[in-house]
């Protein structure tokens, strides 16, 4: 769940990218980097650990000189959180130099990587995106495009990749679709970017989605090579993204991320309309949204009920369990007039471990808080994700190991719902189609074949 963005043709290429990358910080708060290229041989790359602002001074911009530019922000989920597998990833093979930004999780990774090393590759990182460059340097193909499209044929899971080949941008997408890409123009340059917001940000047009599959070749301001897979797949875009990990302003599949969370809380509203309550309350950020379109359903009046620190990033995305906690003890403060004494619908976006929510609720119930109801705008999370999303091995998963009794017990609320699989679906769909999504943590139907896994 990474966040990747790639402009080529454009002086000062390296400040679009620092742009993107702040508009992309919410899907990965670990590290950042950017790679620029003016003469297609020489690159320039600057990577550390931390945020994009913290990273980025203008003093480092000015040495990222050149006219196309690529840029990372990270969350693991494969590998160690460290400087080492901080992204891009620049390597030199018989094609020259390449660089290389990945958002997803190569679900056959172990495998291939004990294939490479059997025939004499050498690797330096324990990410699964380093295996795609020494894919690259193994590949033939006449053109920049057929390289990249022989290079990831053998990858299985999601991957949404942004390369520099010389003087190219080039964009790729798994054949399922399972994470976001979109192509964006700035007057002559074409942007490439893991959300719309990004592309709106750097002051670019939104002109479609990267198809699942597709290749895309970008050089001097125009569209080379647009190359398909052999086989095409099902589409299976994460609707998790949806759910949480998006930004609210960028549209997927055809309609806000904002419109589906909204929709999302008017069918929990719905789901819970014998439900009497003082007041809707949601746990920001991400369940604005879904608490707004509950009380626009129900009638029942929103409040903010938490002040939330913006100097504290997203629990969800921290490397470890105990950070997670930390994160939302720093994270959150109550409103003690607006909760004592008032029954509460709390509406958050997902329970994943529970722990978090444990602490919310105890949170409300120390200031006062007469009753809490606690409603998701997901389902339950019953299975890991392999696809790039840092759910854990299944017996961590509350909803897996507990009924939902056992679940209200634990939390100490008075009810307990979860949006319901359909109408989750029904909600990020703008065309009536449900069957284009991801749903594996809630249903455990894994769309692709998964084979390296210990979960």
């Amino acid at each position: 769940m990474c966040g990747i963005f790639g402009i080529e043709n454009a002086e000062n290429a390296s400040m679009f990218a620092f742009v993107g990358l702040l508009t992309l910080q919410h899907r990965g708060e670990e590290s950042a980097g950017i790679t620029s290229n003016n003469d297609g041989i020489n690159y320039i790359t600057h990577k550390s650990m931390g945020l994009v602002s913290q990273i980025f001074k203008e003093k480092i911009l000015n040495t990222l000189t050149g006219k196309t530019a690529i840029g990372h922000v990270r969350y693991s989920t494969h590998s160690e959180s460290t400087l080492l597998n901080a992204q891009p990833f620049v390597f030199n093979c018989i094609h020259g130099n390449i660089a290389v930004a990945h958002n997803g999780n190569i679900t056959n990774c172990e495998t291939i990587k004990k294939e490479l090393a059997q025939s004499g590759s050498i690797f330096n990182h324990t990410s699964d995106t380093e295996i795609v460059a020494h894919l690259v340097a193994k590949s033939r193909g006449f053109s920049a495009g057929e390289l990249i499209k022989k290079s990831v044929s053998r990858l299985e899971g999601a991957y949404s990749l942004i390369f520099i080949v010389g003087n190219k941008l080039i964009g790729v997408r798994d054949p399922f679709g399972y994470r976001p890409l979109v192509l964006g123009q700035k007057d002559n340059s074409y942007i490439l970017a893991s959300e719309t917001s990004a592309v709106d940000a750097a002051g670019g047009t939104f002109i479609r989605n990267v198809n699942p599959g597709e290749v895309i070749v970008i050089e001097n301001g125009k569209i080379i090579e647009d190359i398909y897979p052999d086989r095409k797949e099902k589409e299976k875009f994460c609707i998790f993204e949806q759910v949480y990990f998006s930004r609210p302003d960028s549209v997927l599949c055809s309609k806000s991320v904002k419109n589906a969370r909204v929709q999302m809380g008017r069918y929990l509203a719905q789901q819970m309309k014998d439900i009497k309550a003082d007041i809707i309350v949601p746990v920001p950020d991400t369940g604005i949204f879904s608490a707004q379109g509950f009380s626009e359903e129900s009638g029942i009046k929103f409040q903010t009920g938490f002040i939330r620190n913006h100097y504290v990033g997203r629990s969800f995305i921290k490397p470890s369990q105990k950070m997670r906690e930390i994160t939302a003890r720093l994270k959150l403060f109550p409103i003690k007039d607006v909760i004592c004494g008032k029954k509460i619908v709390l509406i958050d976006d997902s329970l994943v471990r529970g722990t978090t929510a444990q602490k919310i609720v105890k949170i409300l119930r120390d200031v006062g808080a007469k009753e809490i109801h606690f409603a998701l705008s997901c389902p339950p999370v019953i299975s890991p994700c392999f696809y790039g999303i840092d759910t854990p091995n299944k017996d961590k998963l509350i909803s897996a190991v507990k009924s939902n009794d056992d679940i209200k017990e634990f939390l100490n609320v008075d009810s307990l719902t979860f949006l319901n699989i359909d109408n989750m679906k029904k909600a990020c769909s703008n065309d009536g189609n449900t069957e284009n999504f991801c749903c594996a943590c809630f249903d455990g139907i894994y769309p692709s074949k998964i084979t390296d896994t210990n979960n």
